[in-house]
């Protein structure tokens, strides 16, 4: 692909409709739908995703996900497939929403046949929604940069694919799932598209070295106020970044000093930290406590549900 095409995807490609929501406060009200989902208080956590969804209508696949399975756990069966449908038209894919154990086992096999029947119907919505083509684009960089893990151009591959994420970054158009979609394996083989996430853009960020000096703290964070980036991304490859992890760093020859020191106590963490500062970290991007996160884990084995998908 040459480069005038490559520039022309990135620069006049834009998302159609912006969300004018600050979606910080969307993921602080979220930690409180997660306090309440970790103490097995549903119904309620299920009133207040649903309001909260319909409020600011993200484009965060998983939420919609999270949301059948609270209409499923308390019995609302219409309801939950309902969501399901609307999660198919951000991107989910039935063969995924069937390995959650909590929806396989209580759906019957006929309710899902029917979803099965408007599934490219559902794609088609889905498809109109994002730029398919610039999400091809991303996947296919995403496979390129996994296929050449060990191969001596990994690095011009890893840079010239941050490239492309800080062009649009530094326009104010952080490449989200709003715009390029979810992980789709069709493009990208070794992708994970059941995490429902946007890892062809998350894992160049944890693989090049200073990837959130680079972009700036600043348009990141703007970035998550307009619901373009998840907080845990960030926190992700931020921590990635403070840890010095990564196959680029042991050669970097950057500086790479950042002015904040936030310890999300994310994979790969290795300073340790005190307990209220992470939690203040973490609440500041709109990111719950690590303790409730240690509950949502028992919650998923207790009812077969999944919390937790890929770098969110």
């Amino acid at each position: 692909m040459n480069k005038i095409f490559i520039t022309i995807i990135l620069l006049l490609f834009l998302p159609k409709q912006e969300n004018d929501k600050d979606f910080h406060n969307y993921h602080l009200k979220f930690i409180e739908i997660e306090d309440l989902i970790s103490n097995e208080n549903f119904r309620d956590a299920e009133t207040e995703l649903e309001l909260l969804l319909e409020e600011y209508n993200p484009s965060f696949t998983k939420d919609y996900v999270i949301l059948a399975q609270l209409f499923l756990i308390n019995n609302k069966k219409s309801e939950s497939i309902r969501l399901l449908k609307q999660s198919m038209e951000f991107g989910a894919k039935l063969e995924c929403l069937r390995e959650i154990e909590l929806l396989n086992k209580n759906i019957p096999e006929d309710d899902w046949q029917k979803i099965e029947s408007q599934a490219e119907q559902l794609t088609a919505i889905y498809h109109s929604k994002i730029n398919l083509s610039l999400g091809i684009h991303f996947n296919r960089n995403y496979q390129k940069e996994q296929d050449n893990k060990s191969k001596r151009n990994y690095k011009s591959v890893v840079y010239s694919n941050f490239s492309k994420i800080k062009t649009l970054t530094d326009k104010g158009t952080f490449p989200g799932e709003y715009l390029i979609g979810i992980d789709n394996k069709e493009y990208a083989p070794k992708i994970s598209e059941c995490s429902f996430g946007n890892s062809k853009i998350i894992v160049t960020l944890l693989h090049f070295d200073y990837s959130s000096t680079s972009l700036t703290e600043d348009k990141l964070v703007t970035a998550i106020r307009k619901g373009q980036l998840h907080p845990r991304e960030f926190a992700s490859f931020y921590t990635f970044e403070q840890n010095r992890h990564g196959q680029l760093y042991k050669k970097s020859d950057k500086n790479g000093q950042t002015s904040s020191n936030y310890n999300f106590l994310f994979p790969f963490e290795q300073r340790s930290g005190d307990i209220e500062k992470v939690n203040a970290d973490r609440k500041k991007f709109g990111i719950c406590s690590k303790e409730t996160d240690l509950k949502k884990i028992l919650i998923e084995e207790k009812y077969g549900m999944k919390l937790k998908f890929g770098y969110k």
